[in-house]
């Protein structure tokens, strides 16, 4: 054990790559760690503010319609209470978003930032805000990965891979998708799969994914049913759907960026903002109370079971209402896990639309997951990481050409219309546009 420690502290060791894959499966334990003690915070803070542990949709529908309106905004109160004391005893932990940190800051995050922010993230989810858990679980989990590494004294460059290499921990960790979480940090933090970055991030991916489902005994969060595509012709279908998506992804990100700014405008503290964002979602929740928490149980339930179309709409119109004003209130969480849920029924729409006229087509279901990879292509710029994702949830081969197809196609779109994606002025101006102290968010 004391190995490790040491023997990076000078200048040769710092660089053997063998010591930085040590250090890598260290993390990648310590990581998977931070977001199983996040996940069970989670669903003791659920089942303080709802009084109904299990699905937040769930605990939404069994509320009185006027509790389900205000514990959104309470939970806003609490979560904006903290970040102020956040942000008074550790100024500089709450502008350092851990994107910022890996790509132009020497990797260093303190203790008290991320944990209250942590904290922040567990009031808004718990009490319904849609926002992702995963992103904090994912910052958490990167701020492990450099606690860990100051405290072996390595370099700026070794401690910033360390800090990567947690937050590859906690995607791998949250999506059940060891090679995803690697790839996610290399492809768009780095922009390379360099074998010194790459290494060190699978390992600690490998490390985290294994620790949580088959330590710990986590099961996957999106229960999708096995899949195949009816036939070779609906390539051309696929490739369409990926560019319809790619042209509708920004202008979600237009609507996110637009609610940040109309909040910004409020001569409101952070705990007044986050209640008129809780509020608002309390209010569209009173109608659908499906738009409560980040939107696993909703996915689940249409890849299981099929769904009207009318309601399919309602539902998406909601949850992107809910979804801008929750984060454009600054509250902490990421966009990754709602991002998902957009493309997954822009996908189910797109399918109920081909199937009716064209019977011998895949089923919609189909369409709802090759949406989720589409969407994210478009909204992250990272196809590689996106097609990875869904491709290690389904692990359906037979998926692979339509999959690559809508991802390639909604990356080019997307970027064709607006060069910036969801985490650039995170990666080049230290803010990320999911909230206001700058968390970012696969998440997750």
């Amino acid at each position: 054990m004391a190995l490790a420690p040491s023997a990076p502290r000078g200048p040769a060791g710092a660089r053997d790559g063998r010591w930085l894959l040590l250090w890598a499966a260290l993390i990648g334990v310590a990581g998977a760690l931070a977001t199983v003690a996040f996940h069970l915070g989670m669903a003791f803070a659920e089942r303080l503010a709802t009084g109904h542990p299990g699905s937040l949709v769930a605990a939404a529908q069994a509320l009185p319609a006027w509790r389900r309106a205000l514990t959104p905004a309470m939970g806003g109160i609490a979560a904006g209470v903290i970040l102020e004391i956040s942000r008074r005893i550790a100024p500089g932990d709450t502008r350092t978003d851990y994107l910022e940190a890996i790509a132009v800051g020497d990797g260093r995050q303190g203790v008290a930032g991320p944990l209250l922010r942590a904290l922040s993230s567990l009031c808004t989810i718990a009490s319904g805000g849609s926002v992702g858990r995963e992103g904090a679980m994912v910052s958490l989990s990167a701020a492990t990965g450099s606690w860990l590494g100051q405290i072996g004294r390595l370099t700026a460059d070794d401690l910033r891979l360390l800090l990567a290499c947690g937050a590859a921990a906690g995607f791998a960790s949250a999506y059940d998708a060891a090679l995803s979480g690697a790839i996610f940090i290399a492809e768009i933090i780095y922009g390379t799969l360099a074998i010194r970055s790459l290494g060190p991030l699978m390992v600690a991916s490998v490390i985290a994914n294994a620790t949580v489902h088959q330590v710990l005994g986590y099961e996957p969060v999106y229960r999708i049913p096995p899949l195949h595509v009816a036939t070779l012709w609906e390539l051309p279908v696929f490739l369409g759907l990926g560019l319809a998506l790619g042209a509708l992804a920004p202008p979600f990100l237009f609507l996110l960026e637009g609610a940040r700014a109309g909040f910004k405008r409020l001569p409101l503290g952070a705990p007044a903002r986050l209640a008129v964002g809780g509020l608002l979602v309390g209010a569209i929740s009173i109608a659908r109370p499906e738009v409560w928490g980040n939107g696993y149980s909703v996915v689940n339930d249409v890849l299981q079971h099929p769904w009207p179309l009318a309601l399919i709409g309602m539902v998406l119109a909601a949850k992107l209402l809910a979804t801008a004003a929750t984060t454009g209130s600054g509250a902490v969480g990421g966009v990754f896990t709602p991002t998902i849920f957009v493309g997954a029924m822009l996908g189910l729409i797109g399918g109920d639309l081909v199937h009716s006229l064209w019977p011998a087509t895949s089923l919609p279901v189909v369409y709802s997951v090759i949406g989720m990879g589409a969407f994210l292509a478009a909204t992250t710029h990272a196809p590689l990481m996106s097609f990875l994702i869904v491709f290690e949830m389904t692990l359906e081969y037979q998926l692979v050409p339509a999959l690559m197809l809508a991802c390639l196609a909604a990356f080019h779109v997307s970027r064709a219309l607006r060069r910036r994606s969801i985490y650039q002025e995170a990666l080049h101006r230290g803010t990320a546009i999911e909230d206001e102290p700058g968390e970012s968010a696969p998440g997750r």
